[in-house]
């Protein structure tokens, strides 16, 4: 297991209300997280994946910082040499890089339209050479997570206004049970 390794308070930059702020995100980190960040993006490029930077350090990236101990990647289709009963890679999808593990996320079946535009509309980041899913489709990802972490994470990126509501309800609008998790999110934020 790789320990949560975090460094000092977070300096919040120009854009840490209403953008990214994946750099800032990295200074918090370990050091071996940007090399390893850079790493991954190395691979999936020289490999024609498809991918966006989800999960914790994305999330984080749109709100406020948190400890982790892995990097997400959503990856498209192309990162698979067969997929049902066994998910297999292709050989050179990283696993991990500096020491750190490298998550790479598949389309989730129920939601692939959602996966898909999240990996169609990624956007550079503020860190060079790094595709940042948007927002609000980060925020998707984790409400698909639903653990009570992910709803929690959500309402903290609504409170830093990097998610547009109305963008990520009607996103959500045609899943009930995201709808849930997303009323559970603004619930939490909107909450004395």
């Amino acid at each position: 297991m790789v320990p949560r390794e975090i460094r000092g308070p977070r300096r919040f930059g120009s854009s840490a209300r209403g953008g990214v702020n994946l750099r800032d995100t990295l200074d918090f980190l370990a050091p071996r997280f940007r090399a390893a960040l850079h790493a991954a993006e190395e691979a999936y490029r020289r490999l024609g994946i498809r991918h966006a930077l989800i999960g914790g350090v994305a999330a984080s990236a749109y709100s406020q910082p948190r400890g982790t101990k892995d990097i997400d990647f959503l990856v498209g289709e192309e990162a698979f040499d067969s997929r049902g009963v066994v998910l297999s890679f292709k050989a050179g999808v990283p696993q991990e890089a500096c020491e750190v593990p490298i998550d790479n996320i598949p389309p989730h079946a129920r939601y692939v339209e959602l996966y898909e535009r999240a990996l169609n509309e990624a956007v550079e980041s503020d860190e060079p050479g790094i595709l940042i899913a948007r927002p609000e489709m980060v925020a998707v990802t984790k409400l698909v997570g639903g653990r009570l972490h992910d709803v929690a994470t959500v309402a903290g990126m609504l409170e830093a206004g990097t998610v547009d509501s109305g963008v990520l309800e009607g996103l959500v609008e045609p899943y009930p049970e995201l709808r849930i998790q997303y009323d559970r999110a603004w619930g939490e934020w909107r909450r004395p």
